[in-house]
């Protein structure tokens, strides 16, 4: 059976580096006055609204519409990114997640990308790896405040992308973060989760994950797991 296999990119395929956060962070203090002092915590498995939202309510900053506030900061986030992204050095490519999509394909299987980021803050990122055009389907923050709400979205908008029905018993999520296992259990999809936090090891478990791994070396088992599943 045709599965779609939705992978997030900061932690999966690639690790960012921090210049994405410090940039969310200056555009908040741009326009605050303050900065929320970001912590990967405070990022790792949310989406860039709800990080922005949480980060101004921890602020209390109530001044003026929050929608329009959001939006400016966004806008000043991703000029900042798309000017610096590219000829920053820190990112890394995770060749074992890039190994595990070209095996998905190799199954037949749709493969997109899942991830909390703007799909322009996500573009920037994995044009960074000539990445982006591997994947003809994503859902981004932009969709939805929160992670989970994405993935309930992920059936129909699968079908406007393939035309293919699938279920959530036919989608597997590859993530990183506790909450990437989260919000999988809580919506009833399989979740294969790539630790690369150690210190993370042991609140992924707590959420369920289906499968948790330490990298994602070994693709033909993983792929046998799926398909089995």
């Amino acid at each position: 059976m045709k599965k779609l296999i939705l992978f997030d990119i900061d932690g999966t395929l690639i690790n960012p580096g921090t210049l994405a956060r410090k940039l969310i962070d200056e555009a908040i203090t741009d326009l605050t006055g303050k900065s929320p002092g970001l912590s990967v915590e405070d990022v790792a498995g949310f989406t860039d609204p709800s990080i922005v939202r949480n980060a101004l309510l921890k602020l209390k900053f109530k001044a003026g519409n929050l929608d329009k506030n959001v939006e400016t900061i966004f806008a000043t986030y991703l000029k900042k990114l798309k000017k610096q992204y590219p000829d920053y050095s820190k990112p890394k490519l995770y060749e074992d997640a890039v190994n595990l999509v070209n095996a998905c394909k190799d199954q037949g299987w749709h493969v997109g990308l899942f991830s909390g980021n703007l799909r322009e803050g996500a573009k920037i990122k994995l044009n960074r790896f000539n990445l982006w055009n591997e994947f003809s389907f994503g859902i981004f923050g932009d969709e939805a405040y929160e992670r989970g709400d994405m993935l309930w979205m992920a059936p129909e908008l699968a079908w406007d992308a393939f035309c293919e029905a699938y279920t959530h018993d036919r989608i597997v999520l590859v993530g990183d973060t506790p909450n990437d296992a989260k919000v999988a259990y809580e919506n009833n999809v399989r979740s294969l989760i790539v630790c690369r936090r150690p210190r993370w090891l042991d609140k992924i478990i707590s959420e369920n994950p289906t499968w948790i791994v330490k990298t994602l070396e070994n693709c033909q088992e993983i792929v046998n797991w799926i398909k089995e599943s």
